[in-house]
């Protein structure tokens, strides 16, 4: 094989909330990413993959990794899409109405995660108010008793929630959670850091596809990450789905797409739908389109530990409005929603394609893109990643959602698991965070990639 014709495949890793900074999240996930990686290839003075210019972003601080063909998968190159010197101007303030409308959450809503965390708030409230309006003191019978308690209850609990609001809460929040409440806000104050992300999001993938390089492109993306990867695969696909020569596109088989969409029936109306027979649909729907003209390279989006899972309390207000966001195709699923359900020859399956059957509709990019999400469980609601969840519940049953099991006693870590999920490269266990994200890239697709 020349260098022409050689397979090439790109990986983009989004980073999650926080002040991150350049090429940290990279350099911990490709360590993960790779399979058996060391430092030096075996036997050699090689390194396992090389530091290169980033041309694909205007930051001058950027790198991409490129990690050459072997026998485990063909030549990858690794980018980081860093977005977090857009997200400027943060203050606690922007956290209260999204903290408010999870307080007066009753608990079987609110996200399993973050049910011991609301707990203990409304026990710090009520302990609060006791405190506070339990003694009943007459104006002109106030006692030293009175007194003392009204000083050291009120007073210690007053300098508490002071301590924790000022000087612990405030730094880590402004710094990280309050991230995921701008970016989903749609108010005026926030309309230009949502738009620079995802218009960086979209012009860097777009940039990829654009480049000639690759034949394959894989999402992965961690935390707040997923809905910035989420938004740019959506965004683009509306540019790229029409994309192609018609005369070509009208040789489609349309008997895989007919299989295709009978099992996205299947799993849309929840009747024994497989979705490991649905992601063997993916793969060929998606590689009948490239052959037949379209330039879309992404096939799998794989996200860890991401609050996508109570996107219908932070995306919208109520899970009713986020359910009449996807019937509207706002939202795209997976499996997608039908364009027009009926309008097939049984009047019975789920139809994505028009002009005549050679385009996929607007909100459809995930019937080409395989959904996978990992996350560590928060067991008991408290030991583990508040901040993850499954997404089958909103977003699909095409999606694969995986628990991860191993790595030992650190996935029971209240909250800061959330910030390990690459952080294991050695642990090849069954269960673990490094085998469940090999197993979901999939970096050896020599048998199914189609040849430059």
């Amino acid at each position: 094989m020349t260098k022409n014709e050689q397979l090439r495949q790109a990986v983009v890793i989004v980073h999650g909330m926080g002040e991150q900074r350049p090429l940290d999240t990279l350099n911990s996930f490709i360590d993960e990413a790779i399979p058996g990686t060391t430092d030096l290839v075996p036997g050699t003075d090689n390194p396992v993959f090389y530091s290169r210019p980033d041309f694909q972003s205007d930051s001058h601080e950027s790198r991409y990794y490129l990690a050459r063909e072997t026998a485990k998968y063909p030549q990858t190159d690794f980018y980081e899409y860093y977005w977090a010197h857009l997200m400027q101007g943060n203050k606690i303030t922007d956290l209260w109405e999204t903290f408010l409308r999870m307080l007066r959450q009753p608990p079987w809503n609110v996200p399993s995660g973050l049910r011991v965390v609301w707990g203990l708030f409304w026990a710090l409230i009520v302990a609060l108010l006791w405190l506070i309006f339990d003694r009943r003191i007459e104006p002109n019978n106030v006692t030293i008793e009175d007194i003392i308690v009204l000083v050291t209850g009120g007073g210690a609990a007053a300098w508490f929630l002071t301590w924790l609001l000022t000087k612990f809460i405030p730094g880590k929040i402004t710094a990280s959670f309050v991230d995921v409440v701008r970016y989903l806000d749609s108010s005026p104050r926030s309309y230009a850091v949502r738009r620079n992300i995802r218009k960086g999001m979209v012009q860097f993938l777009d940039g990829l596809h654009k480049s000639g390089r690759y034949q394959r492109i894989i999402v992965v993306a961690h935390s707040l990450g997923a809905y910035v990867a989420y938004d740019g695969i959506s965004y683009l696909w509306t540019k790229m789905n029409q994309d192609h020569d018609g005369e070509d596109a009208r040789k489609i088989d349309r008997a895989v797409l007919k299989e295709f969409e009978t099992e996205a029936t299947r799993l849309l109306a929840n009747e024994n739908g497989n979705p490991t027979r649905y992601r063997q649909l993916q793969r060929r729907v998606w590689r009948e389109f490239r052959h037949h003209g379209n330039p879309w390279l992404i096939t799998d989006f794989v996200t860890a530990g991401t609050p996508m899972y109570m996107a219908d309390k932070l995306m919208t207000k109520r899970t009713a409005d986020f359910t009449a966001k996807t019937n509207r195709r706002e939202y795209a699923v997976c499996p997608p929603k039908s364009d027009l359900p009926g309008e097939n020859e049984e009047k019975t399956l789920y139809t994505y394609p028009y002009q005549d059957g050679t385009v996929l509709y607007h909100a459809a990019p995930f019937a080409l893109v395989r959904w996978s999400n990992m996350w560590f469980p928060p067991h008991f609601g408290l030991f583990g990643d508040w901040f993850g969840g499954p997404l089958r519940p909103l977003f699909g049953s095409g999606i694969v959602d995986v628990p991860l099991n191993g790595n030992g006693w650190k996935r029971f870590l209240p909250a800061w698991t959330h910030t390990l999920y690459f952080s294991f490269p050695h642990d090849q266990s069954e269960g673990s965070a490094t085998s469940v994200l090999q197993r979901f890239m999939d970096l050896d697709c020599r048998d199914w990639l189609p040849k430059p």
